[in-house]
């Protein structure tokens, strides 16, 4: 053992009633265990055993929370120790999950399943645990940003003037929508008669707030203005960009998305390719690496 290790406590026998009806012994040399809890082969984790009846379990896995919020569905999902019998695929990775072992699953949607590992990502949720909290606690989300004046007259949140809906019929190089920051060329617009404030019909109708697939957090909506602008940088495709973000302004962290990148969901159906697209893991991960796949070699 290294001498850091030799001086650390372990707890030899653990008793997690909520994981496990029994008690869990500590395992000190593992070669080919599966942790029922994860799926994954991973050798170098501290490992607990089951010595009434064949159950594995990593100390970290060991504490994963109840029922959590993830960035890919719309509702909670609570962790359950096996599936049904089945084919089930992976609500985040798109792999196999094996019914023998731990995933996330939703209450509401009777297909919607996640690998263990998958539904605690970083990017995919912040791992609190919202068991015994009622779920109409969570932020309403899809909230409207405008409120309707009368027939084609709207008041939009990030906006002092009313804007009125017309017919593009003509471009205009100087014109641009205040959200996405392209141009206005033919098409429905709204338009503020007092000023220049100008948005496509369909940028005025992004909500307040966003949950994203590429952020655990809801966003929220706010407005930089594109001819002041001087320091916004998309986290999702690097652009320096003004207009339209969606935001998350926690404590611990920082997330910006333009409208563009915040429109973007998945699946993507794209002419250019025969399958549905998915918004990738991390860049420097390919879809159905075995970080992602139960190992059921031994």
């Amino acid at each position: 053992m290294h001498s850091v290790c030799a001086m650390k406590s372990i707890a030899f026998v653990i008793d997690l009633p909520k994981r496990h009806d029994h008690p869990l012994t500590y395992f000190p040399r593992q070669t080919s265990l599966i942790c029922n809890v994860c799926g994954l082969l991973r050798k170098l984790y501290p490992t607990y055993v089951c010595v009434t009846c064949n159950f594995v379990a990593h100390n970290d896995c060991m504490y994963f929370p109840s029922i959590i919020k993830i960035s890919r569905h719309r509702h909670r999902i609570a962790y359950k120790s096996s599936l049904r019998s089945g084919e089930w695929l992976c609500g985040v990775c798109r792999q196999n999950i094996e019914i023998h072992y731990g995933a996330y699953s939703c209450d509401k949607c009777c297909d919607y399943v996640v690998h263990s590992i998958c539904a605690l990502g970083k990017d995919v949720c912040d791992r609190e645990d919202f068991e015994g909290v009622p779920e109409e606690d969570d932020i309403a989300l899809g909230v409207e940003s405008f409120y309707v004046i009368s027939e084609g007259v709207i008041l939009h949140f990030l906006h002092d003037h009313h804007l009125y809906l017309k017919v593009s019929i003509l471009y205009d190089e100087n014109k641009f929508c205040q959200a996405c920051v392209l141009p206005i060329f033919q098409g429905t617009i709204y338009s503020c008669i007092n000023c220049d404030f100008i948005l496509h019909e369909t940028c005025a109708k992004f909500g307040r707030k966003l949950q994203h697939a590429l952020h655990p957090h809801p966003l929220t909506l706010r407005h930089v203005n594109p001819y002041e602008y001087v320091g916004f940088t998309c986290d999702a495709c690097d652009r320096y960009c003004g207009g339209f973000i969606y935001g998350c302004h926690l404590k611990e962290c920082d997330f910006d998305l333009d409208i563009r990148c915040a429109s973007i969901s998945e699946p993507v159906d794209y002419q250019g390719h025969k399958h549905p697209l998915y918004l990738a893991l991390n860049p420097e991960e390919k879809p159905g690496s075995s970080k992602y796949r139960v190992i059921s070699e031994t």
